[in-house]
């Protein structure tokens, strides 16, 4: 097909592009776990950047529709997410064995997530806890719920996921990634200024990686990958803030903070 393809590793590394071969098919090796920008484009395509997100010592692939620009919508299979996109308004759930309509699909979604989480509140609760987290997402997947397929067909590829669910489920407005970040800076001098200048620039490295990247990336295997792998590990960058309990402590209350209600 000859489109071209990258993955953004870091604000400022990524791997490609890379060309894809006559299938419209390729691999990319070696990504390191976690929630990553793929950019997918070139020369008759219009290009399309989604998160993806990939797991260590395991291959899953997801199918991207890449529109031509003359010549309408096309595939390509790309290493990352399992999930099918029959054209821009239709998606197959191999759990039900139908094709839903992009509203059939929110319905969808919403039930599941309100089954799991009643209320914004008790969403909010599953969200700032990590293992909480990873389970209900796990849960969404199992049931071919892709909140990344989702943003992408409602036109918000960079909304926060928790504010996406949060509005396909209760109605609530969506924010994107940037909008609470920059709410993170200005809410959160107090967490930045008791601290010493190089833990400050952890923090804001690690505030970058969630603004990029999405709430995904403030997980402890988040210090194995540049810049932070190249100033020392997680092992290292405990001892700017205490120690590693203290360290772990200090990425807890950035998921609370960057997901404090209004007003907090």
């Amino acid at each position: 097909m000859g489109a071209q393809v990258s993955v953004r590793t870091g604000p400022n590394t990524q791997q490609g592009p890379i060309r894809t071969d006559r299938d419209g098919s390729f691999v990319f090796r070696g990504l390191p776990a976690g929630t990553l920008a793929l950019v997918a484009g070139g020369t008759g395509f219009v290009r399309r950047e989604l998160r993806v997100d990939t797991v260590a010592d395991e291959t899953v692939t997801v199918e991207v529709l890449l529109k031509s620009a003359q010549e309408g919508p096309r595939k390509i299979r790309v290493e990352g997410l399992e999930v099918t996109i029959a054209d821009e308004a239709v998606f197959f759930v191999p759990a039900t064995g139908r094709q839903l309509t992009l509203d059939e699909y929110r319905d969808y979604t919403r039930d599941l997530v309100v089954r799991a989480a009643p209320s914004r509140r008790a969403l909010r609760e599953v969200w700032v806890r990590s293992g909480a987290r990873r389970a209900f997402l796990a849960e969404l997947r199992r049931r071919e719920v892709h909140p990344e397929a989702l943003a992408e067909a409602l036109g918000c590829p960079e909304a926060d996921t928790f504010d996406l669910l949060a509005h396909v489920a209760f109605g609530d407005p969506l924010r994107s990634r940037d909008e609470r970040a920059a709410a993170f800076r200005n809410r959160g001098q107090g967490f930045l200024s008791g601290r010493g200048e190089e833990a400050r620039r952890v923090i804001l490295e690690l505030l970058e990686k969630y603004r990029v990247g999405g709430i995904e990336q403030l997980e402890p295997r988040v210090f194995n990958v540049s810049p932070f792998r190249e100033w020392g590990g997680a092992t290292k960058l405990s001892h700017l803030f205490g120690g590693v309990d203290a360290l772990r402590g200090a990425l807890d209350e950035m998921q609370e903070r960057i997901y404090a209600e209004v007003g907090a």
